[in-house]
């Protein structure tokens, strides 16, 4: 899917305002990337660790869903026993400030040398969520990234992901909670009756959508076209499906939902099961409507 010149030129003039206003937050994040960079390079992963919590999140592509900085460390050294990060680069396209969590969107490109094969560059988009503890630190709530294409993952690190707890479903009496669980609700209804065009309506108009395989969608335009084709009728059939939420933050300027799913589809004499993972931030429109502002999934 690729974006027409002029809305290129329109969304990367909206990216460079909004960081533009974020200068400071900016210039924080960039310097963790710098630090982060090395650490990933130099297979340090004390420095790796350093913004990770005991609360944080970190869903990577391929694997599951892993919280804590315990499990977290064991990703990472698993990640670089198999693997040289011979380099890797972050770019910043896309900031947005909830006061206390700050949402960091970008590309990456990581060129890796895994064991008995030829060099492969990986390259995508990540979504970073940051909890502001103070004004000169934060902290890594949440990340997660993944391919901008479909690849054969023999070329990246092999996660042992079996003494990982599964995710599990987030129970809570709270409405706004609540609310966001009925419009996964709607989302279900509409991926297994094939309703792509309405799916897209699920989106704000300035929404982004980074999904797997695909570069980051921005806009209605892109973010229906997308449904519309991906999800359009025809011989394939959604048997089951599951959207369940794992966690929810209520930040002051948007509701941060970890989600997880299961699809199970079929087409002619093929089926198969799919399983993933989304970080979810929901914005109310003008008639007070959840809407999804942005989201990342990636499949585990």
């Amino acid at each position: 899917m690729k974006f027409s010149l002029d809305f290129l030129l329109l969304t990367a003039s909206v990216f460079a305002q909004e960081i533009k206003m974020d200068s400071n937050i900016q210039k924080q994040l960039e310097n963790y990337n710098t630090v982060f960079v090395k650490a990933l390079v130099e297979n340090n992963k004390d420095v790796i660790l350093q913004s990770y919590t005991n609360q944080s999140v970190l869903m990577p592509e391929h694997s599951r869903q892993r919280v804590g900085k315990q499990v977290i460390s064991d990703f990472y050294q698993q990640w670089l026993t198999q693997a040289k990060v011979l380099s890797y680069q972050k770019t910043i396209i896309d900031l947005q400030d909830f006061e206390d969590y700050i949402l960091e969107i970008g590309n990456f490109t990581e060129n890796l040398d895994v064991k008995n094969l030829k060099p492969y560059t990986y390259s995508g988009k990540y979504m970073v969520l940051w909890r502001k503890v103070s004004k000169s630190k934060m902290t890594i709530a949440a990340e997660i990234w993944g391919a901008n294409s479909y690849f054969d993952d023999r070329f990246i690190p092999e996660i042992d992901d079996s003494k990982v707890p599964a995710a599990k479903e987030f129970i809570s009496s709270d409405q706004t909670i609540k609310e966001v669980i009925t419009r996964n609700g709607s989302i279900k209804n509409l991926v297994q009756n094939r309703l792509g065009a309405e799916h897209a309506k699920m989106f704000m108009p300035d929404a982004m959508y980074l999904t797997y395989y695909t570069p980051i969608l921005a806009g209605e335009k892109e973010i229906t076209a997308y449904f519309t084709e991906h999800e359009k009728p025809g011989t394939l059939s959604i048997d089951q499906i599951s959207i369940q939420t794992s966690g929810v933050i209520v930040a002051k300027k948007a509701i941060i939902e970890f989600g997880f799913y299961s699809v199970d589809w079929s087409d002619g004499d093929k089926n198969g099961n799919v399983k993933g993972k989304s970080i979810n931030i929901w914005k109310r429109n003008n008639d007070g409507q959840l809407m999804l502002f942005r989201q990342m999934v990636n499949h585990d």
